[in-house]
């Protein structure tokens, strides 16, 4: 008795992964790519990030050397006005810190 209905489980359990991997392969969608570019310079971008890094470890001194490279390099508006932001808070940190 215990081995039909352990059959019976075994059965039920297959076949319902089973149904699940026989779907139409039409009724799937077609995979749509969507390029995303930033429109800041990669430069600046990385030197922030860099910077960023740098902040993060307490490395002051080197995330201002990085906000500064970044911010030579930047051409959007809005991009300068996060480095100058950025820039402003590395200046209190390093002021504090004397």
């Amino acid at each position: 008795m215990k081995k039909v209905l352990l059959i019976a489980l075994v059965i039920a359990l297959s076949g319902c992964t089973a149904f699940k991997a026989r779907k139409s392969p039409t009724a799937q969608r077609p995979t749509v790519y969507k390029v995303v570019a930033s429109p800041y310079s990669s430069n600046s971008m990385q030197n922030l990030y860099i910077g960023r890094k740098y902040i993060a470890e307490q490395r002051y001194e080197l995330a201002k050397e990085h906000f500064l490279l970044a911010l030579a390099s930047a051409e959007h508006e809005n991009m300068r006005e996060q480095l100058v932001s950025e820039i402003t808070a590395v200046n209190r940190l390093i002021e504090t810190l004397r």
